[in-house]
C-alpha cells in the first residue's frame, strides 16, 4: 500500500510541474558550407556564427531539398546571412558510408520559412 501511495505522489508531482515546449524557434547566422545527406534527400547547412539565443555559437542544421522559401532572396547558399525558424532536436541527416547509412549530428531542422540576405 505504501508503494502505491508513493508512486501516486511521484506521478502526480511530475504531472503538475509545468513544461515548456516550442515547436519552432528563431535562428540566424552566416552559412559557411553545405553537405548533402545522401540517404535522406536533405542538406546539412553549417553556420558560424549561429545565433540560437543570447550567445553566438557554431553548428549545423538540416534543410529538405524541395522546401520553398518565402523571402526575397530565397535559396540558402554559403556566404549569405540566413534568418528564419528551426525545429530543435531533429536529427534527420543520414549519409551513405560503405554498406550502411550513418547519422550526422545536427541541432535541428530548418523550416521552409527561412531566407537569406543575398
Amino acid at each position: 500500500m505504501r508503494k502505491l501511495i508513493l508512486a501516486s505522489i511521484i506521478l502526480f508531482s511530475a504531472a503538475i510541474l509545468p513544461s515548456v515546449s516550442y515547436a519552432q524557434v528563431p535562428f540566424g547566422g552566416f552559412e559557411v558550407s553545405i553537405f548533402p545527406c545522401t540517404c535522406t534527400g536533405q542538406f546539412l547547412h553549417y553556420f558560424a556564427p549561429l545565433y540560437l539565443g543570447p550567445f553566438p555559437t557554431a553548428g549545423a542544421l538540416t534543410y529538405p531539398m524541395g522546401a520553398m522559401t518565402a523571402f526575397l532572396f530565397g535559396m540558402l547558399h554559403p556566404g549569405a546571412w540566413t534568418l528564419g525558424l528551426y525545429t530543435p532536436g531533429v536529427q534527420a541527416c543520414w549519409v551513405w558510408a560503405g554498406k550502411f547509412c550513418f547519422p550526422l549530428p545536427s541541432l535541428g531542422a530548418i523550416s521552409p520559412f527561412t531566407g537569406t540576405s543575398l
